[in-house]
């Protein structure tokens, strides 16, 4: 299994209090190998005996120069830079008409470029760097190259810098965390670079480091420089692509070309991408003062061209379809009762037609059916006899239903059927 290299302890007493006086780490990193470098060189064994000394600051600058002959000129200037900043920082004088000097006759380079050929990975590429990486790995990627940050701003971020929830994305650079701490800045990054950080965080704090200790870290990306330069590397060497410059021995495809992909990918206007990469000259007032919903609303329209697999708004998506399934139970119900309107309209319509009554003549004549009379229920008939001066008794039967059927000179005789 792969192991990563442990970090050299500094044993020179003179270079670890020296370093002291830097806050931020990378910083702190890069001065720590420069100085290191020119004690090898230089055969140095205690800088603070060489310090006593009294060297030729001037003459050792040189000599240390000669020494890195095969080191790119941008490494060598900025190596240099260093050595003079750490004599000038422990009372050694390296005077600016010899420092002159020394540029003018060609030992330091005075604009040197950087002399490995790197390039930025293809979307093709991405996607086979970003198979051999685990979830914390793709998470630190796609922040990457769909933001433009820095690497070591990147590793700074907090979980409160994050604003997962905005649309798009967005997280904010304090200026804590950048280059020269200044640069402070909001920067944007993509749905899918969002989601796989979502999945990093539900198991950060269970998940394990390879010395033992675990990722219950304030920052969301918890590990240092050298852990995601060798997280990149291996993919990149899995993938089958780790090629390097012949000349400098350099890899081409490295953490920084994620920054190279976002510049010349994302699209936006070349002010606004120069800023939200933290190039402080094209931070001023200008930038500032633009409305940072204009920003984001542009970089929503050409944030494809920063994501490796092109997904939606999955959480916008899924809110958008519930909202269409809404509208449509609404507009079926709709549907249905319109439906049912135009139905009853119909036939109201046909029941008031001349049609109607054919329709329904033609079925009486077509139809074979025969009425039935009620059975007759057995009756008898009653009979009452009445006086022909009681007027009374003779109207009130005949309100009963009475029949008069005979009279002679002194009654009446009323009939009335009744069931028997």
């Amino acid at each position: 299994m792969h192991m990563v290299r442990p970090r050299k302890p500094i044993s020179d007493p003179v270079l670890k209090e020296w370093l002291t006086e830097f806050s931020n780490k990378n910083t702190k990193r890069q001065y720590c190998s420069a100085i290191r470098l020119f004690k090898k060189n230089l055969g140095i064994e205690d800088l603070g005996k060489y310090l006593k000394s009294e060297p030729d600051a001037v003459a050792d600058i040189r000599r240390f120069i000669s020494s890195m002959d095969e080191k790119p000129k941008k490494s060598l200037l900025t190596y240099t830079t260093i050595v003079k900043v750490f004599f000038q920082d422990n009372g050694v004088t390296v005077d600016d008409l010899n420092w002159k000097k020394l540029r003018r006759r060609g030992f330091i380079p005075k604009h040197p470029r950087a002399e490995t050929r790197d390039k930025k990975p293809t979307i093709q590429q991405l996607k086979q760097i970003l198979n051999y990486m685990d979830v914390k790995g793709r998470a630190m990627v796609l922040f990457l190259l769909s933001s433009g940050s820095r690497i070591g701003e990147t590793l700074q971020l907090k979980t409160e810098d994050f604003n997962m929830h905005a649309d798009p994305p967005r997280a904010f650079i304090r200026g804590e965390y950048t280059k020269g701490g200044v640069g402070q800045r909001i920067v944007y990054f993509s749905y899918e670079a969002r989601d796989a950080i979502k999945d990093w965080l539900k198991i950060k704090g269970k998940t394990g480091k390879r010395d033992g200790s675990t990722h219950e870290d304030e920052r969301v990306f918890s590990w240092g420089l050298f852990t995601a330069r060798d997280m990149w590397n291996r993919a990149v060497a899995k993938a089958g692509i780790d090629i390097k410059d012949k000349r400098t021995g350099r890899r081409i495809y490295h953490l920084h070309s994620l920054r190279k992909f976002f510049r010349t990918k994302i699209g936006l206007d070349l002010d606004v991408t120069h800023a939200l990469m933290g190039h402080v000259e094209y931070l001023d007032e200008a930038y500032l003062r633009q409305d940072q919903d204009n920003i984001a609303q542009a970089y929503l329209e050409v944030m494809s061209n920063v994501s490796v697999y092109a997904i939606e708004n999955t959480e916008l998506k899924q809110e958008t379809q519930n909202l269409k399934k809404e509208v449509q139970k609404l507009r079926d119900k709709e549907i249905t009762k319109d439906e049912k309107i135009t139905q009853l309209e119909k036939q109201l319509e046909y029941f008031k037609s001349p049609q109607f009554t054919k329709d329904l003549i033609s079925e009486i004549e077509t139809t074979n059916f025969t009425l039935k009379e009620p059975p007759k229920k057995p009756v008898k008939t009653h009979k009452v006899k009445v006086k022909l001066d009681d007027g009374k008794r003779l109207a009130k039967l005949m309100r009963e239903g009475y029949t008069p059927t005979y009279s002679d000179n002194e009654i009446w005789i009323l009939e009335k059927e009744i069931e028997d």
